[in-house]
């Protein structure tokens, strides 16, 4: 039966959702949408989940609920260890943890993933957060009843948007770069699959060119806000005259944006000093990312080449010369390459869309979603204290459905029950027949007792066919040769023998009569001889008298 689920990004600006179907074989994605984040005096939490509550109102009572915390909230970690054993690795976890971050480990949540393994050890993603941050977190949302199943670390799910790019594939050795520029943070990604996974949240994002625009131009924040999303542009070097109003613009948000680069570019050769992995590309997303002018600035500022980043099932625009790209895996996923298509296959094949012509909001709410529908092991911070804890409640709103699916499913046992005694029946009879007919020619009457028949063959087999011999005439005359007493004891010469089924004769001669005694009683001791019987004794010379023996035998 398919299950709604919704990846939720809680952001400042407003709250984006992204809702998939999963079934047994196939996820459908239902659709994408944001909430505004209103205006207050109340903390920006507060505000966020009042947003998120009319959001939900417009998704599935039953659907199950992902979110992410932020990236400036977390601690991340890449950790080597020096073995690979899982249940080492969650054995000392912790206490590598402890010695990298400001916090005890008794006030934090941590969890962790193991990304590679090799000869050398393992290399292991670790993220923790305040206890009482998740707390907050947990509390603001239970007032409204909402209960996430998990909560992801924002800056680590976007490993699950899988980016077809031949420069950052497995046999480059290069990865591409994630940056998605939100309204109070950027989150930075680095790594694909199980290489050179790193990310980091900055505290810079879309409010500080708003307020960069708002001083420049001397207006308030709502008017900066819509010249930021309108008329607002970094100059290309070297383009043609502007008017003062959008120098000033410009060189407001170059400003602005100064802190940014700054922490992105020693983020990056950070990660190329410890990894010793380039990155190919640079994809930004996010609705800060839609500022004009941004792609030919960040890439002259950081030296790499920058994209919009494909999301799914988002509108992006496309640009005529980039088509879509299909590609097989083990591990791909099916996106759909415009609207018309809304099906997303786990297992089989990947479709990316065409390449976009402009930034997308959704990458992390599409991220969170697609990590929750794969079923992998993720970076899931309700641990402790905080393990979600299913609730029956969508059982009892499916009672009829499922009561429904038991009588259908009994009703379907009783039917096969049903049909494999009728072909057994059926079997039975043809079974009789071919009894009865075996029968009449083996006894000469049609017989129907199968156990009666088994065992008048089996008697029959018995009687009729001869025993097995306990000795045959071989070892009989290994025996007797062996019992006759030694040479320098007595002199016997064996005229004749003749060993039979129930008797044994000899005849021979011996150089006394006290000789055939003795040979008389060493034939009694064979286990097949039962009676010796002897018979005349004649002198055929001075030293040689003939004699006989005729034994009886009582193994057949």
């Amino acid at each position: 039966m398919a299950h709604p689920i919704c990846g939720i990004d809680l952001g400042a600006f407003s709250i984006k959702f992204v809702v998939f179907e999963v079934g047994f074989r196939q996820t459908v994605f239902r659709g994408a949408f944001e909430e505004m984040v209103s205006d207050g005096p109340e903390s920006l939490l507060v505000r966020q989940v009042e947003a998120l509550r009319e959001g939900l109102s417009r998704v599935s009572s039953d659907a199950t609920l992902y979110l992410a915390l932020p990236g400036d909230a977390l601690s991340i970690r890449t950790l080597d260890l020096p073995f690979t054993d899982q249940r080492k690795i969650d054995q000392v976890i912790g206490y590598e943890l402890e010695g990298q971050i400001v916090h005890s480990l008794d006030d934090v949540v941590f969890d962790h993933v193991t990304i590679r393994t090799d000869d050398n050890g393992s290399n292991v993603l670790a993220v923790a957060a305040r206890r009482d941050y998740v707390a907050a977190w947990l509390d603001a949302l239970k007032v409204h009843g909402i209960d996430p199943r998990a909560l992801y670390a924002a800056p680590v799910i976007y490993h699950a948007l899988k980016i077809a790019d031949p420069a950052a594939d497995g046999e480059s050795g290069r990865v591409p770069a994630i940056l998605d520029l939100g309204h109070a943070r950027t989150n930075l990604f680095v790594g694909k699959d199980r290489q050179g996974i790193f990310a980091r949240a900055i505290t810079r994002g879309g409010q500080h060119l708003t307020a960069a625009i708002a001083e420049a131009l001397g207006v308030d924040r709502d008017r900066a806000e819509q010249i930021k999303r309108g008329a607002a542009r970094l100059l290309p070097e070297g383009g043609p005259a502007a008017t003062v109003s959008e120098v000033k613009i410009d060189q407001a948000l170059r400003g602005a944006l100064t802190p940014l680069i700054r922490e992105v570019r020693q983020t990056l050769a950070g990660f190329r000093a410890s990894s010793d992995v380039e990155i190919a590309a640079v994809y930004i997303t996010g609705g800060s990312a839609r500022l004009k002018g941004l792609i030919p600035f960040l890439e002259a500022e950081l030296g790499l080449p920058v994209t919009f980043l494909p999301v799914p099932n988002t509108l992006q625009g496309s640009a005529p010369d980039a088509p879509s790209s299909v590609r097989r895996g083990d591990d791909a996923r099916e996106f759909a390459d415009d609207t018309s298509v809304d099906r997303m296959s786990l297992q089989e094949t990947t479709r990316f869309v065409r390449q976009p012509s402009e930034s997308s909001a959704f990458a992390l709410a599409t991220a969170i979603v697609v990590a929750a529908s794969g079923g992998g092991r993720e970076i899931d911070l309700r641990r402790g204290p905080f393990l979600f804890r299913a609730s029956f409640s969508v059982l009892r709103q499916k009672a009829a459905h499922l009561s429904l699916l038991a009588v259908v499913i009994l009703l379907a046992a009783g039917l096969d029950v049903f049909a494999a005694l009728s072909n057994r029946g059926a079997e039975r009879k043809a079974l009789d027949t071919r009894l009865k007919v075996a029968t009449q020619e083996l006894f000469g009457e049609a017989r129907t007792d199968a156990k009666a028949v088994t065992q008048a063959v089996r008697k029959g087999f018995r009687e009729d066919l001869a025993p097995l011999p306990k000795a045959t005439a071989y070892d009989l005359l290994d025996q007797i040769s062996k019992k006759m007493p030694p040479d320098d004891r007595i002199k016997l010469d064996i005229a004749e023998i003749d060993i039979k089924a129930k008797k044994t004769f000899i005849k021979g001669t011996v150089d006394s009569a006290t000789a055939v005694d003795e040979i008389a009683e060493k034939l009694k001791e064979i286990d097949c001889y039962e009676e010796v019987t002897k018979g005349a004794v004649t002198e055929v010379s001075e030293d040689a008298k003939q004699f006989t023996l005729n034994v009886g035998s009582k193994c057949p």
